[in-house]
Order: structure tokens, then sequence, then C-alpha cells
């Protein structure tokens, strides 16, 4: 986040659009209207519009039922200031179009003495094709997810409007990326929701945190205001405790790291997923196949430990050398082994 910040200070004395990238819930707009309030434009209209260009900032009348004049009634609105158009890879190609020509030919503006933009005359790499030769003074934000070039590539976003966006790019990091935040944020939002309810001050336990910072929050900082607003509404005590978070977080499988689990959880594991996909067809020889599976790497890692001597390799494993040759034998060790079949394979996948 402390890149972001960098970059929103960096950008908003200049008046060059910008692309805003993250998932959906990480506040892209919350760093748009930052990067406004931080510019010369702070004094004019900050107009958010959807991709179809509708605004509940904008007037009412909506009449306009060409993509092209919904575009261009969004950037009259915002005149003087800043237009931001969420999800750019949904605006339909004809509003498209209009952005790119209104960015294209949009006035050079630089801050005058009294940090306020002095206008100037409009560029001369001016879009001739726009026949209206209307110009919006309008500095152009987009938000989109992260996944914009493929959009690109199927052609569903210009590549034109894609390049006069990208060239200043702020990506906002989802909240499972800056989980050290989450005590902060967590504890703001409680502060936030308890003073609107009339409540008094409203802590968060430790283990409370700890149950926070465990969830992946898919829907980032959004999720976390909603969760939040759910807690002090539903605890009437003073302190939130990690069961009251037990009761509001969805419930989601736990990955738990391979080296962290027992070795006959491991087992189990596979072979709970190996009969669920057998379900319907039948198994024979299971007691073998999974004691196979068991003594081939074992067998292989312990020959690749003593450098392929049998006598050692038994010794290590507590079994006579004749017993060792024949196992190896069986088993195929350090040979080609057939084709595996539907139990095999059943086994061996995931």
């Amino acid at each position: 986040m402390r890149a972001v910040v960098d970059k929103v200070l960096r950008w908003a004395d200049t008046d060059a659009p910008v692309l805003i990238l993250g998932e959906h819930g990480t506040g892209r707009e919350l760093v748009a209207r930052v990067l406004h309030q931080s510019g010369p434009r702070r004094d004019a209209r900050f107009i958010a519009v959807r991709p179809s260009f509708e605004s509940a900032e904008m007037a009412s009348k909506d009449d306009a039922d060409d993509h092209d004049d919904r575009a261009r009634r969004a950037l009259r609105a915002a005149a003087g200031g800043t237009l931001l158009v969420k999800d750019v890879c949904d605006v339909p190609a004809p509003s498209q179009r209009t952005l790119r020509k209104a960015i294209r030919a949009r006035p050079v503006r630089k801050p005058d003495k009294s940090d306020k933009f002095e206008r100037v005359e409009p560029r001369e790499a001016r879009d001739k094709s726009d026949s209206s030769g209307e110009v919006f003074d309008v500095r152009v934000v987009g938000t989109a997810d992260l996944d914009l070039e493929s959009a690109v590539a199927a052609k569903i976003l210009s590549r034109d409007l894609y390049e006069q966006l990208a060239e200043h790019r702020i990506e906002v990091p989802p909240l499972r990326d800056r989980v050290e935040d989450l005590p902060t944020l967590a504890d703001r939002w409680v502060q936030h929701y308890g003073k609107e309810v009339g409540r008094g001050k409203v802590a968060i336990s430790a283990r409370a945190h700890a149950r926070l910072a465990a969830y992946p929050w898919p829907g980032n900082v959004a999720e976390l205001k909603s969760m939040a607003r759910r807690l002090v509404i539903r605890v009437p005590g003073a302190k939130i405790e990690a069961g009251d978070v037990d009761e509001v977080l969805p419930v989601v499988a736990e990955r738990v790291p391979l080296d962290d689990m027992a070795f006959e959880d491991l087992v189990k594991a596979k072979l709970a997923g190996f009969l669920k996909r057998m379900d319907g067809y039948p198994v024979h020889d299971l007691y073998d196949k999974v004691l196979a599976r068991v003594e081939r790497p074992l067998f292989d890692l312990v020959l690749e430990h003593t450098g392929g001597n049998q006598l050692k390799a038994a010794e290590i494993l507590g079994v006579n050398r004749n017993t060792l040759r024949k196992k190896l034998e069986v088993l195929g060790v350090s040979k080609k082994r057939k084709r595996p079949g539907r139990e095999d394979e059943a086994l061996d996948g995931d």
C-alpha cells in the first residue's frame, strides 16, 4: 500500500489518465478519489460511472440510448474534474472510441501560481475523425482487474485505450497479501460502526484478530467492512471475541502445508480421494496396491541414499538382503513400469 500511496502522490499533480488495477473490493474507487482530492482538480466534480456510463452522481434524465451519447454526457458532467470509469473491460466498443478521442484531444493543462489548472490550447494531436469537434476538459481514470492483457488480446478492450490508460498504472494489492494491515483496518471499521449505532468503544480481542487473519478475504476490504458492521450489530458487549468472529465468517476449507500433516493423515487424504474417484468402478487388490506405493518410493530413496548398495539398504530397512532383492524385482524398482490401469491412475491422481 505504500507503493500505491507513492504513485498517487507522484501523479496527483499531472493531468494524465490513470489505470487502477486490483480485485473487486480492494478500494480502487477510494484510490481514484484520493488521486482527485490530492490534485489541482480537487474543487471540480468527481464523477464515477459504471461501464454503461450510468451514475447516481449524474442527472437522472437518461434518454441517451446510444453508447457514444452516454459517454459524452458523462464527460460533460465531469468537466474540469475527474471521470472514473469502473471496469473498463466491460465498456461497449462505441464508448471506448469516445474515451480514446476524449483522452487524445483533451486540453493541455498546467498548474498556475495559485495551484489551480490554467487552460491552454487543445493539443495538435487532436483526433480529426471526431466530427463534433468537442473537446473534454476531463481527467479520465479507469479501474480493471489484473488480467487486462488477456482482454486486449481477445479484442474486448481496445489496445489504443489500454495503452493510453496503462502508461500510469496503480496496482492495489488484495487484502490477503497485506494481512499485517488487518488489525488496523478491522479496529477502524468496528469503531466507525460502533459510533454509527450509538455504542461506546468496541474492542477486538487478540484471538479474534487471529481468526480474522486466518480468513482469505475473497471480498477484500469491502468484505471486511461488511463483517465489521455485522459484528458490531450482533455483539452486545464491549469486546468482540474469537467465537463471535467464528459465527459470522464463512466456513472455508483450511489448506494445511504438507510438511505439517502427519504421515497417516496424508495416506488417509489420498485414499479418500481414491475411493471417491473409483465410486461405481470395481476395485481389486487395494491392500497390495497401497503397500506397493509406499514401498516403491521407500526403496528408491534408500537405494539412492546408499549409492545402490543393496546390503547397506537392507540393513537400513531391517530386512534380509534376499527379501529386498525379491521386493525390488516384484515392484520393478529402477525398471520401466507397465502402463497404469484405472485404479493406478486414481491412486496417483490428486
